[in-house]
């Protein structure tokens, strides 16, 4: 009986330890997240992700951290996309979404890869923000 149970318990670790893995996105995916996010989020945001003129909420550095850093991508992805941008939410495709998030993904330190993210919320969860 023991073993099984050490069996079961040695195998959700890995399970779960399989399940979170890093953001996934490309640069080319930054760089049109980058243009987006100019054009849609800049003037409450900021330039730096941090500093916009409305006082929209820091996307980067450690406000960003605390407020997102345990979470998945999926968490992040559902709540952008429910609330922003404030005058019409929802209001943007969900590539596009999945564009301006790599963009923010980016400028918190995470990796750029060979593979876009995708605007995929069961897949997203998979995706972990710890560091």
């Amino acid at each position: 009986m023991r073993l099984v149970a050490l069996t079961f318990t040695l195998l959700c670790a890995a399970v779960s330890t399989a399940a979170a893995q890093a953001p996934v996105f490309s640069a080319e995916q930054v760089a049109r997240g980058k243009d987006s996010y100019i054009q849609r989020c800049g003037i409450c945001h900021g330039e730096n992700l941090d500093d916009g003129d409305f006082g929209g909420a820091p996307l980067r550095g450690s406000w960003f951290r605390d407020h997102w850093g345990s979470g998945s991508v999926a968490s992040l992805f559902s709540y952008v996309k429910t609330t922003m941008p404030p005058d019409n939410p929802g209001g943007l495709n969900d590539t596009t979404y999945a564009d301006i998030l790599s963009y923010i993904l980016q400028r918190n330190g995470y990796a750029a890869g060979a593979d876009e993210l995708k605007p995929d919320e069961q897949a997203m969860e998979a995706m972990s923000l710890k560091k």
